[in-house]
C-alpha cells in the first residue's frame, strides 16, 4: 500500500484537487456538495498526471539514481497496474463530470485538460518548453471548474487560472527540470534550462544570467499574476478592518522571491538543499490562492470554512511528507 500511495505522491495533491473548486467559486458556486465533487474531480486529475507521468519516464527514471526508487521504476508496481489507475481515474472523473455538471462546454474544456496532461507527459523529454502545454492544462482545470457553473465565465476566474498556469510554468520549466540538468543532459534531454544554456562543468552547475534572468520573469509574473484580485478590487486587502490579507500576500511574496534566489544559487553537490527550497517554494506558492481570495471566501462560504480550508494547505503537504519520508521530509524528485 505505501507504494501506491508513494506512486501517487500525495504531498503535492491539493493542488491539482482544487484548482476545478477555486475555478467554480471565483465563478459564482458555494454550494458544498457540487464543490466537493469538483473536489474529487481535481484529486483524481492528480492522480491521473502524476501517475501517468511515471508511467512514461519509467525507462529514464531508471537510468537517475535520484528516483529509482520511484515504485514504477524500481518494480514495485507493475506497468500494468499502473495503467489501470491512470484509466480508472481518468473514466470516473468523467463519469462524475457527466453525472453532476454536464454541458457540453465544460465536459470538452475537462477533455481537454486531460489530453494537454497526456501530451506532456508523453512529450516533455522529447520537447523544449513543454512546461507551457502542462501549465496550460492547469488552467484548463480552472477554467472547468468554471464552466460547471456558468458558460459566462468571470474574470477572477480566468486570474485564478492563470495563477495555476504560472506556478507549473515555474515549478516544471524552472524547478524540476533545474535539478535534474545532469541526468537530463547525458540523456540528451533539451529541457528549458539546457536551451538557456544551464550546464554541468567540473561538477558544477553554471547558471548564466539569461536563465536566472528568465527564471526572475516568470516568478514575478507569477506574482503580479496573483496580485491583480486586489489591485482590480474583486477581493480586498482588508479583512475584519485589518490588512490580513495583505501582510500575509506580502510575506508570501518574500519567502518566494527568497526560495527563488536558493533554487537558482544552490550548488549541485547540494542537490538536497535546493529540494528544500522547491518545497518551501511550492508550499507557500500553493497558499497565494487562498490569500488572494481571503476576503471573498469569507464573505461568501464565511470565516470557519476559509480557515478550515487554509489551515489544510498548510498542515497537508508537511503531514503526508513526514509520514512518507520520515523527519528529512524529502520526497522521490
Amino acid at each position: 500500500m505505501n507504494n501506491y500511495i508513494k506512486l501517487i505522491r500525495p504531498y503535492g495533491i491539493l493542488f491539482l484537487g482544487l484548482t476545478p473548486v477555486f475555478g467554480a467559486i471565483c465563478n459564482g458556486e458555494f454550494r458544498f456538495l457540487n464543490l466537493s465533487v469538483l473536489f474529487i474531480i481535481g484529486l483524481l486529475s492528480h492522480v491521473f498526471t502524476f501517475v501517468q507521468n511515471d508511467y512514461y519516464d519509467m525507462e529514464i527514471d531508471k537510468k537517475s539514481k535520484y528516483v529509482i526508487d520511484r515504485p514504477l521504476a524500481s518494480g514495485e508496481i507493475s506497468k500494468k497496474k499502473v495503467f489501470i489507475i491512470i484509466l480508472f481515474s481518468c473514466i470516473i472523473s468523467m463519469m462524475l463530470a457527466v453525472l453532476f455538471f454536464f454541458t457540453i462546454p465544460s465536459f470538452f474544456v475537462l477533455l481537454l485538460s486531460f489530453f494537454l496532461m497526456t501530451l506532456y507527459n508523453k512529450y516533455s523529454k522529447k520537447i523544449s518548453g513543454m512546461e507551457y502545454v502542462i501549465g496550460t492544462g492547469v488552467f484548463t482545470y480552472g477554467i472547468f471548474g468554471a464552466l460547471t457553473v456558468s458558460t459566462n465565465i468571470s474574470t477572477l476566474a480566468v486570474i485564478i487560472s492563470l495563477v495555476g498556469f504560472m506556478q507549473w510554468l515555474f515549478s516544471v520549466g524552472i524547478s524540476a527540470n533545474l535539478k535534474d540538468v545532469e541526468y537530463d543532459s547525458k540523456l540528451g534531454i533539451k529541457t528549458t534550462p539546457i536551451i538557456f544554456g544551464v550546464k554541468v562543468a567540473d561538477n558544477k552547475l553554471e547558471k548564466p544570467l539569461l536563465f536566472r534572468s528568465y527564471a526572475y520573469s516568470i516568478k514575478i509574473t507569477h506574482i503580479m499574476i496573483a496580485s491583480l484580485p486586489f489591485l482590480l478590487g474583486y477581493t480586498s486587502i482588508v479583512v475584519f478592518n485589518l490588512p490580513i490579507p495583505f501582510m500575509l500576500f506580502l510575506t508570501l511574496l518574500i519567502v518566494l522571491l527568497y526560495t527563488t534566489f536558493g533554487i537558482l544559487s544552490t550548488p549541485l553537490a547540494k542537490r538536497e538543499t535546493m529540494l528544500r527550497y522547491e518545497g518551501v517554494h511550492e508550499g507557500f506558492a500553493l497558499l497565494l490562492i487562498p490569500i488572494v481570495l481571503m476576503s471573498y471566501l469569507i464573505e461568501n462560504i464565511d470565516v470557519l470554512p476559509t480557515l478550515l480550508l487554509t489551515t489544510l494547505m498548510i498542515a497537508w503537504p508537511l503531514f503526508s511528507l513526514r509520514l512518507l519520508f520520515g523527519k528529512k521530509m524529502i520526497p522521490l524528485e
